[in-house]
């Protein structure tokens, strides 16, 4: 029987050798050896024996490694998937490896990041594999995605924005417009005959949208105002940017992405989105190389009665410091195609960010009511009632403790960028920086390998936050001076982390904290929210999940609103 199999398997071979010649079985030969080598993890990775320190994702193929359940997962329960192999792991890091990226980690504590942030800096680059994926929507070059020389040259151009001055005069001038409307429309939707409620994901999209676009461009794209009806005129740009980011976002779990676009629903929607997004951006760059070449532009915020003269201030004299952000870069280039790349990448960061924490910060409020009175009452002790209502100043956000307390407790639970990743430029070994109270190893890390954080499990891990890590407790921002009084406790940029840290802190730090907080001092002692029913046109589930995205917004969600008694 043997020598009739043998013989069996002889004439099989001999016939594909007649009908392939040697190809066939040398790719058969080649599968077989990948497969020896590789039992567990892609071709061109080194074996998790060589890390024993590193807990090793589970459910391994020769040759495919982990790439099977990535692409059967998808972007589904993310972040709850990664919180549970950071639990898993001695170490809260762990790899696995992927048909594309390669090898992948995760190391979720700040000692860490630390040093792939500021103590190493250079040695963790964005990467090309991360450029490629968010290019149709955002360059290559724009300061999300660049790295080296041309990512400094925009920060530090971009930095002049964002100075003392800037937020005195016309950031200010901006943000308290901004806010007129905000008030004007609830006002509006609370009057007898009002609708009474409202999707609030919209309106703080809305709000981030209009005012960074008049703050960083100059550009007025009329989607606010204390008419209800404005929140149902659609804005494609809008529509088109949260497509594609959902978009973008599914290429990280997607081998092979770009060949599967070319046919598929989301690359014909990306490539729609990506025009749609295009022409909006090119319409305000050619707008503001007209108004260079030739003329004055009518002022886009309306001044109040002995308000300094923003506008004036923006384009005056010949200072960087409170210049918007387009006219900075135009001072660099007159190029189109380099301003749009500016554009795009600084929407990403100045719409998405703030309305995204402003979303979490109300679902919150709902959920841990008690916090609401005494943000009320914080209020009130320093501003009293004002006639209009409260519209606060940049320097004033040090008075609210308690609401600052409150508004980074949300953003810690959900932070805006909820992961983020690097290329490891030159083998190295990450030593964990600063008190190493859990004998943290060092983990070594070879060129090429991706390498990561996700600040959404960093912030729900107890050995980082304590054993309430994934309750909201804004007390643990909070402390008693000498007389009593609550004083905001600032944690470091490592552990508190939603902002990045080292040289790529971010730049808008202080405006999304100051955009937040003058939102909700202008409402919250004027107007009561309330959850709303399924038939008073709820669409989201209680609690709220968060939506595919590149950033961390939350399903939309309507609220009712009434006026509160003087």
């Amino acid at each position: 029987m043997s020598d009739a199999l043998l013989d069996d398997a002889r004439a099989l071979a001999q016939a594909v050798v007649a009908r392939t010649g040697y190809v066939l079985p040398a790719v058969l030969l080649y599968l077989l050896y990948l497969a020896l080598r590789y039992p567990d993890r892609v071709p061109g990775t080194v074996s998790a024996r060589l890390r024993p320190q590193v807990y090793a994702v589970p459910n391994t193929w020769p040759i495919l490694g982990n790439t099977i359940n990535v692409v059967r997962l998808g972007t589904a329960q993310q972040f709850e998937r990664f919180l549970k192999l950071t639990q898993d792991a001695p170490h809260h890091v762990w790899r696995m490896t992927v048909f594309g990226p390669g090898s992948v980690m995760l190391l979720n504590r700040p000692e860490y990041i630390e040093y792939m942030q500021k103590t190493n800096f250079t040695n963790y680059d964005k990467g090309q594999q991360f450029r490629s994926r968010f290019g149709d929507l955002l360059g290559t070059t724009g300061i999300f995605v660049a790295d080296g020389h041309v990512w400094r040259q925009q920060r530090k151009q971009a930095s002049h924005m964002f100075s003392s001055k800037a937020f005195s005069t016309w950031i200010r001038s901006v943000v308290h417009h901004e806010l007129d409307d905000v008030v004007g429309l609830l006002e509006n939707l609370s009057a007898p005959g009002g609708a009474g409620k409202l999707c609030m994901t919209e309106l703080f999209f809305r709000y981030t949208l209009s005012s960074f676009s008049k703050m960083a461009f100059s550009a007025n794209l009329d989607c606010l105002s204390p008419d209800p009806a404005s929140l149902e005129k659609p804005v494609p740009f809008a529509m088109a940017f949260d497509g594609a980011q959902g978009i973008i976002n599914k290429r990280f779990v997607t081998p092979a992405w770009q060949f599967i676009e070319r046919f598929s629903a989301d690359g014909r929607e990306m490539r729609t989105a990506c025009r749609v997004i295009r022409d909006f951006g090119m319409g305000i760059i050619s707008e503001r190389i007209a108004e260079r070449q030739g003329g004055e532009k009518a002022p886009l915020v309306e001044k109040k009665s002995g308000e300094a003269d923003a506008e004036q201030s923006r384009k005056g004299a010949n200072k960087k410091d409170g210049a918007d952000l387009l006219g900075l870069f135009m001072d660099l280039t007159s190029d189109p195609e380099e301003l749009l790349v500016v554009v795009m990448n600084f929407i990403i960061a100045g719409r998405d960010t703030t309305a995204q924490s402003l979303s979490w910060f109300f679902f919150e409020l709902l959920a841990n009511p008690q916090h609401l009175a005494v943000i009320r009452a914080e209020l009130a002790e320093a501003f009293g009632a004002p006639e209009g209502g409260i519209r606060l100043e940049y320097e004033q956000v040090k008075m609210l403790p308690y609401t600052l307390a409150c508004w980074s407790e949300a953003i810690r639970l959900h932070p805006a960028v909820p992961k983020n990743g690097k290329e490891v430029v030159a083998d190295d070994v990450i030593v964990p920086q600063g008190p190493n109270p859990d004998n943290l190893p060092s983990i070594p890390v070879f060129k090429g390998e991706k390498v990561g954080w996700s600040d959404w499990v960093m912030n729900r891990l107890p050995a980082v936050w304590g054993e309430d890590a994934a309750e909201y407790n804004p007390l643990r921002f909070l402390e008693r001076d000498t007389e009593g009084k609550w004083t905001y406790v600032q944690h470091s940029q490592w552990k508190y982390h939603v902002f990045n840290g080292g040289p790529r802190l971010c730049l808008g730090m202080n405006l999304a904290n100051y955009e937040g907080l003058a939102l909700i001092a202008a409402t919250l002692p004027q107007f009561d929210f309330h959850w709303a029913s399924k038939a008073e046109g709820q669409t989201a589930e209680w609690p709220l999940t968060y939506l595919n995205s590149v950033t961390h917004p939350s399903v939309p969600y309507v609220l009712k609103v009434t006026r509160r008694e003087a």
